[in-house]
């Protein structure tokens, strides 16, 4: 049977050592409360500073700066987790195309679901409005 692996979400701080890598703390609803990293074990509040991602990979610690918006990094996060558990399970894991859609694809897909929630007026509108790009 795989193992889970772990996945670390931490924070580049200052404190009074200097410059650390400090746990960011995960709500018991699985939420990380923003700016609030785990020091000497207390909570601390830190607006400053970078998430970073780490784990290991066959005995090789890898770190990966996942940027510095709290609810981004949180994403990252599970989304690490489920990949990790996913591949030691022997799940095949087709990678993302940098999490973006070519733009007339965004606006097509913008344009259908307009089409199904909006009044026709609205729909003509905002046809009119995506032309200008």
């Amino acid at each position: 049977m795989a193992r889970k692996l772990k996945v670390n979400l931490t924070k580049y701080v200052v404190t009074a050592k200097g410059l650390r890598y400090c746990p960011a703390v995960i709500s018991i609803n699985g939420h990380i409360k923003p700016e609030i990293v785990l020091v000497g074990g207390k909570e601390e509040r830190h607006s400053e500073g970078s998430y970073y991602l780490d784990w290991n990979d066959n005995g090789k610690r890898i770190r990966q700066s996942v940027g510095k918006n709290a609810v981004d990094a949180n994403i990252q996060y599970q989304r690490k987790t489920f990949s990790l558990n996913a591949s030691a399970h022997g799940v095949d894991i087709v990678p993302e195309a940098n999490g973006r859609k070519p733009l007339a694809v965004a606006v097509a897909d913008f344009l259908e679901e307009t089409k199904l929630s909006k009044k026709p007026t609205t729909l003509a509108a905002y046809r009119t409005a995506i032309r200008y790009f």
